[in-house]
């Protein structure tokens, strides 16, 4: 394993910019970054339809309740995927789901149970690995869909399959010349 590859040049740092194993640090802020937009969303919908919490300090409580654990998860994930990785000096799919696993006693905390110690565990840790394998393989898992992004989006193609009846049109008028 090597981690003398040259860095890209980028805005931000994302988690396969380097190879597995390689900046592991950057890789647990990157995970935790995940976790943490993850729970704001899922705090703001807890605050604003939920518990319906009224004064800072309920609010904050409901936010940190949220956001630390899928904070924490996230780096979990890549501490242990990483560290492993490390220990087996091996790279394939079973260090993202020990990984995956590592984050089970945290979701056995946040809800309350010790069925999401063992069920949560083992679904985090199926998801690391299909995802771990979707890298390798040059596999994307959820396809990307172009959107109007600029003001004169409109005037570009965005359908994902070129109409047959196009191609038809332009070659009927040659084929008729000759």
């Amino acid at each position: 394993m090597s981690c003398k590859c040259p860095p890209k040049v980028k805005k931000s740092y994302s988690y396969y910019d380097t190879p597995d194993g390689c900046d592991v640090f950057k890789k647990m802020l990157v995970t935790s970054r995940y976790g943490a937009m993850a729970g704001l969303i899922l705090s703001t919908y807890d605050v604003l339809m939920y518990s319906h919490a009224t004064g800072l300090g309920n609010m904050m409580r409901r936010y940190a309740y949220h956001t630390a654990p899928l904070a924490l998860a996230g780096a979990t994930f890549a501490a242990v995927a990483n560290g492993v990785q490390h220990l087996r000096k091996r790279d394939d799919p079973l260090n993202y789901f020990i990984g995956g696993v590592s984050c089970g006693p945290i979701l056995a905390y946040y809800f309350g149970s010790y069925y999401a110690l063992f069920v949560g565990g083992l679904l985090l840790g199926i998801a690391g690995a299909i995802k771990k394998d979707a890298v390798d393989n040059d596999f994307d898992l959820l396809p990307h869909v172009p959107t109007l992004g600029t003001v004169d989006g409109w005037r570009r193609d965005y359908t994902l399959v070129q109409d047959p009846r196009d191609t038809l049109i332009h070659t009927c008028g040659k084929e008729n010349d000759k």
